[in-house]
């Protein structure tokens, strides 16, 4: 994403030089600007301000601050606003588009690898006090001794001294980086299904209207005869779609991603991410074609599965052995690991030790892009 990035730094500072030339040369647009720094309006500027950067995880209190929901936000401005005006233009167009947002989804699932990477995570702290004003970065009371103690700290996440306190502020870091992929993949899939006319909500938080603002889904489909539907990511807002359907008399319904995609692999900590082939023909719209009767993307006879080395590759099952954290991993449950893990641990069947690559050979696959609760739209 590195290019999207620049550039919307660069707009970002473009609108900087604009407002510093009218502050100093302009007597009105001055003015103005000391109305709304005035004591009378100053507060509720700063809180508006912080909804475009507010330093911190913190949900509850008389300053809120929700800033992984405002990276995330920032992503998907990128891609369902003028990203997506792109995309319009020509099939083409269109195809590289759902290849860029697939392969955009990979990098912020690579972003959540410094919750198991003590280095990597220590110098992207270190990147972020380099480049951004404290007062800022740890606008939330207790932050910089939070981030201080984790540039000294080997600490995981899903263990005992990952606190919740250590959790919201890594949390708060990142560009949600479990909910903004889902919303991106259900937006590609969505916009290639064709299921209707598609109208991405997740930037707007509240509608106003005749009562109370309420909170709208994440999408609207308008469908051609005339029925319009809203769609929420996710299945635990019903509430909050309920209260959009009563209000607007538009049927609400949840999907989510099939097959608990976007895993976090036992072994490593890290998540399970798109293959190039998968995300080549899911773009150019043949991925079906290669499925098989399970539709599963089988590994076996990809030229770059190289006996389970691929780092895309999926194992699905039980595996003797312990977890990245140094837990014992459970030997009758099945999870999902990368193939390259677990390709030399075993399972247990029958009593027996059995070699997970050379039982599952023919089993292992890669994940694909899979919504569940579409199939009746």
């Amino acid at each position: 994403m590195k290019k999207l990035i620049e550039r919307l730094g660069i707009s970002v500072e473009h609108l900087k030089c604009l407002e510093d030339v009218f502050l100093e040369n302009n007597i009105e647009y001055a003015r103005i600007e000391e109305i709304l720094t005035s004591p009378d309006f100053n507060d509720f500027y700063t809180d508006i301000s912080r909804e475009l950067y507010g330093g911190g995880k913190k949900p509850r209190g008389n300053v809120k601050l929700a800033r992984q929901m405002i990276l995330g936000d920032v992503i998907e401005y990128i891609f369902t606003g003028r990203a997506f005006y792109y995309a319009a233009k020509s099939n083409s167009n269109f195809q590289n588009f759902l290849k860029l947002i697939l392969y955009s989804v990979n990098q912020i699932l690579l972003f959540d690898t410094i919750t198991v990477n003590p280095k990597l995570r220590t110098q992207y702290i270190e990147k972020l006090e380099e480049n951004i004003d404290l007062q800022f970065l740890y606008e939330k009371e207790g932050d910089q001794e939070i981030a201080n103690q984790l540039k000294e700290s080997n600490v995981l996440i899903w263990t005992e001294d990952w606190t919740t306190q250590i959790d919201m502020f890594v949390d708060s870091i990142l560009p949600k980086t479990l909910g903004c992929p889902k919303e991106l993949v259900v937006f590609a899939e969505l916009i290639r299904l064709k299921k209707g006319n598609i109208i991405p909500l997740l930037l707007i938080q509240r509608i106003f209207g005749d009562k109370d603002p309420i909170a709208p889904p994440d999408f609207l489909i308008a469908k051609n005869n005339k029925e319009i539907y809203g769609i929420e990511v996710g299945y635990a807002k019903e509430g909050q779609s309920r209260e959009f359907s009563i209000r607007t008399s538009i049927p609400t319904f949840a999907v989510d991603l099939k097959n608990n995609m976007h895993n976090r692999c036992p072994k490593c900590g890290e998540n399970i991410l798109y293959c190039d082939p998968v995300i080549e023909k899911y773009s150019n719209g043949t991925l079906s074609e290669h499925l098989d009767e399970n539709d599963k993307f089988k590994c076996q006879d990809c030229e770059n599965f190289d006996e389970g080395r691929c780092i895309f590759s999926n194992y699905y099952g039980r595996v003797n052995g312990t977890s990245f954290n140094d837990k014992i991993l459970e030997a009758k449950k099945s999870r999902h690991y990368h193939t390259k893990c677990v390709r030399e641990d075993s399972f247990t069947f029958n009593n027996q030790e059995k070699s997970i690559l050379e039982e599952n050979l023919n089993n292992f696959f890669a994940q694909i892009p899979e919504i569940d609760g579409l199939d009746n739209l």
